[in-house]
């Protein structure tokens, strides 16, 4: 079940952040803010309502457990750099769990430490920071070979080109979506290349459309307070222009990844549509995404849903790629293995024994990517070293988290 997902989530973030602190020789950033988190996730009330926010959010928390910067006595402007984009990823993701809590238990959940007004508009967790390296993917040669052709047909001038990736949950769209984005022909036409994760759009009472505006904007490098300050009576029409001026005269790639809202501003943004020469009526401004995105240059639209319609309605119906299934096995395995090897947190598990329930766990998986991964890190943190033991029960504990929860996976 998705509960189960999410509890296993959070003993993995507990177990690391205990074991990261015990080896460290000196103090580490953010343990405070680290430790809060673990409080208020370890006394949540987890259920099937908040349990897929709560599940993207651990997600975050235990890459930027991870991966956060490592203090130094001189550090250079990078690592100071690093220090404050890590710094706005956990109070955004900090503020993401308190809502999601919050609003579980009646909305009564305390304040973070150090959330600040750049953090509770929660512009940092628009784009995606760890998107995978292409070498960690497994399985999407063929696919990808056939979206690539899809994707980069007539990017002349005046051409907006837009692809919808779409399938279940947990089938790969993600994956799929950042093989095109980081290939060498993406690398080489477009510039900037723009990743805009949007399940984590959602704050409560907050414009929805204006996220999405900010979100651009702070991906290509514009300063929180200006992007803030743009908030009067017609600021969604100031943010479109903003947009179109910050893209006018670029060929950029956008990649709008877990489209879960349905919504007419989004749609056909790659169309005809550019943005009016004359402002004198702002309210047309704000009516269409699409007069945000200038197609003088040429340019490339990525959308993956697990709503084929918000894809349709926003790049059509003729430019659609529904995933498949991973028809080799042994991608499935490899994604398996990379999740099993990788984890901090290894149990006492053999690797002999895992082998010999290859294809049970193969068979569990379903082809499915994200159910590889998930499995993999269940087997990594269990305990057993004979297939005579208690791995069967394991494999049947996994199928049921798995069961339960790959329609909500991405």
């Amino acid at each position: 079940m998705a509960v189960e997902v999410v509890q296993f989530l959070v003993r993995k973030f507990v177990d690391s952040l205990a074991e990261e602190e015990a080896a460290a020789a000196t103090g580490l950033p953010f343990t405070e803010q680290f430790h809060y988190m673990r409080a208020v996730l370890e006394k949540a009330a987890i259920s099937p309502d908040n349990a897929d926010e709560l599940r993207e959010c651990l997600y975050e928390l235990n890459d930027l457990l991870a991966n956060r910067p490592k203090p130094r006595r001189f550090f250079a402007l990078p690592d100071a750099w690093r220090f404050a984009k890590t710094k706005n990823r956990v109070a955004a993701v900090s503020r993401r769990v308190l809502l999601c809590v919050g609003n579980n238990s009646g909305g009564n959940a305390a304040a973070s430490p150090e959330e600040d007004g750049a953090a509770a508009a929660g512009l940092d967790r628009w784009t995606t920071p760890w998107l995978l390296q292409p070498s960690r993917i497994h399985g999407f040669d063929q696919q990808l070979a056939v979206l690539e052709s899809m994707a980069f047909r007539d990017c002349d001038e005046g051409t907006l080109n837009g692809v919808g990736i779409v399938g279940m949950g947990g089938i790969g769209k993600t994956a799929l979506a950042q093989l095109l984005f980081s290939s060498a022909l993406a690398r080489g036409r477009f510039f900037p290349r723009i990743w805009m994760c949007m399940s984590r759009t959602s704050c409560a009472g907050a414009d929805r459309r204006k996220e999405v505006l900010q979100g651009i904007l702070m991906a290509l490098g514009h300063e929180e307070d200006a992007i803030l300050s743009m908030d009067g009576s017609d600021s969604l029409a100031e943010l479109v222009i903003t947009v179109h001026e910050q893209l006018k005269g670029k060929r950029y790639v956008i990649v709008f990844d877990d489209v879960w809202h349905i919504d007419s501003w989004y749609d056909d943004v790659v169309g005809a549509l550019n943005a009016p020469q004359r402002a004198d009526d702002l309210s047309v401004l704000s009516e269409r995404l699409a007069f945000g995105l200038p197609k003088d240059r040429g340019g490339l639209v990525v959308v993956t849903s697990r709503l084929e319609q918000a894809a349709e309605a926003m790049v059509g119906k003729s430019y659609l790629h529904r995933v498949r299934p991973l028809a080799d096995s042994e991608s499935c395995w490899a994604i398996f293995m990379d999740a099993f090897s990788q984890s901090k947190e290894r149990g006492t598990v053999d690797l002999a024994t895992v082998d010999s329930m290859k294809q049970e766990i193969l068979e569990t998986c379903g082809g499915l990517p994200s159910a590889a991964k998930t499995m993999g890190d269940i087997f990594a943190r269990s305990s057993f070293s004979s297939p005579a033991s208690t791995s069967s029960q394991e494999l049947s504990k996994s199928d049921r988290i798995i069961t339960g929860t790959s329609g909500s996976l991405k």
